[in-house]
């Protein structure tokens, strides 16, 4: 499926190579202000170029095919925008009808009754296509619905490292003392999961605190490769390109556009699994455009859709791979082996133990 020709991956590369992506769910762009307009269905999305290119192959041709207008509105961080969102729906108000949230975002949605339930999954007539694990069930309805999904790979400027860095083992690596850039928090970048995978075997260690505890002394065992944690991955998006830090973590689909760009640095699928994470759509549930909201997600989950989005984001479908039209160079481009061999983070330690995971965080990794 060819890229829009009106706003294609040149224009895309043209808008900026430094910009957060969907990926960048602790760090969003400042809210810009909600529109409050009964005959717009509006849609909070993550911003800058990512909204462009959403407006262009998302919005722009729904927009042609149904009676109503929707539009795009630039989403604080997921945080914010809970807070928000809690404080509206208690009011009964919708500040937004449709929003795209992380997974732990969904889920903490679903715990405060945010998001509308609906109850006859035959209203998407595209649902068949999505991934089973990115549908949301909740009370016998659905809750939310897969919109797009992203990689945390292992990256490097490839002027200082050639060869490429494609193990997690990296982390503990005394090559790479004091030469990495990682992720800044506990549930953005999923060290947990990689750490529980790699020195572990599996997840199941994070069922319980004490071998939370086990992984996170394991864990420590990183901070000697880390050269800064960063929350807001443009910063790092810099120094990789410069080669001032010139490995580390980052999300696949930006590593991408800088590659694309001219940068010097490669994404790489990593042995063990690189880190899988999605954004779903949710609706409010005061929302009074429920109807039009289900056209909307209905439409974003047909497969050339997902497919366009993959193209021009380098972010991966949602749908099952037997339904993408996508070919294998550019499927492998955007998701690698594939979402069966990725690293799932175990969400329910992020929700159930949010708070003192933060502590042990702060003591074992940035302490």
């Amino acid at each position: 499926m060819p890229a829009s020709d009106s706003y294609g991956r040149r224009t895309f590369l043209r808008t900026t190579a430094a910009t957060g992506s969907a990926a960048a769910i602790g760090g969003l762009a400042g809210c810009t202000g909600f529109l409050d307009d009964d005959e717009t269905l509006t849609v909070a999305v993550y911003g800058g170029v990512f909204q462009d290119v959403m407006d262009d192959v998302l919005f722009e041709p729904f927009n042609e095919e149904v009676d109503f207008e929707a539009e795009s509105q630039e989403q604080p961080t997921a945080e914010e925008a809970l807070s928000q969102y809690d404080s509206a729906v208690g009011a009964g108000e919708a500040p937004v009808d449709v929003a795209i949230m992380s997974t732990v975002g969904v889920l903490r949605g679903l715990n405060s009754d945010l998001w509308h339930i609906w109850d006859d999954e035959d209203a998407f007539e595209n649902l068949q296509y999505i991934s089973d694990d990115l549908v949301e069930e909740r009370e016998g309805g659905i809750a939310s619905i897969g919109a797009l999904s992203w990689y945390i790979n292992l990256v490097q400027n490839t002027e200082v490292f050639e060869d490429p860095i494609d193990s997690w083992e990296a982390l503990w690596d005394d090559e790479y003392e004091d030469q990495m850039g990682l992720l800044g928090l506990a549930s953005n970048s999923f060290l947990l999961d990689i750490t529980a995978e790699v020195q572990f075997g599996g997840q199941e260690i994070l069922e319980d605190r004490d071998g939370v505890e086990e992984v996170f002394e394991e864990l420590e065992g990183v901070t000697d490769q880390a050269n800064f944690w960063y929350e807001n991955e443009a910063e790092f998006q810099q120094r990789l390109r410069d080669a001032e830090v010139p490995a580390g973590m980052l999300y696949s689909d930006i590593t991408k556009v800088m590659q694309e760009d001219g940068a010097p640095v490669r994404s790489n699928f990593v042995e063990e699994g690189s880190v899988i994470d999605s954004g779903s759509w949710v609706v409010l549930e005061p929302s009074g455009m429920v109807e039009e909201a289900q056209q909307f997600i209905d439409y974003a989950s047909r497969p050339e859709v997902q497919d366009r989005l993959a193209e021009d984001l380098f972010t991966a479908p949602v749908i099952d791979r037997e339904h993408s039209d996508l070919d294998d160079e550019t499927y492998e481009e955007v998701a690698g082996p594939g979402p069966e061999a990725a690293i799932s983070p175990y969400y329910d330690l992020y929700l159930e133990e949010e708070e003192w995971v933060n502590q042990q965080w702060e003591e074992f990794i940035i302490g």
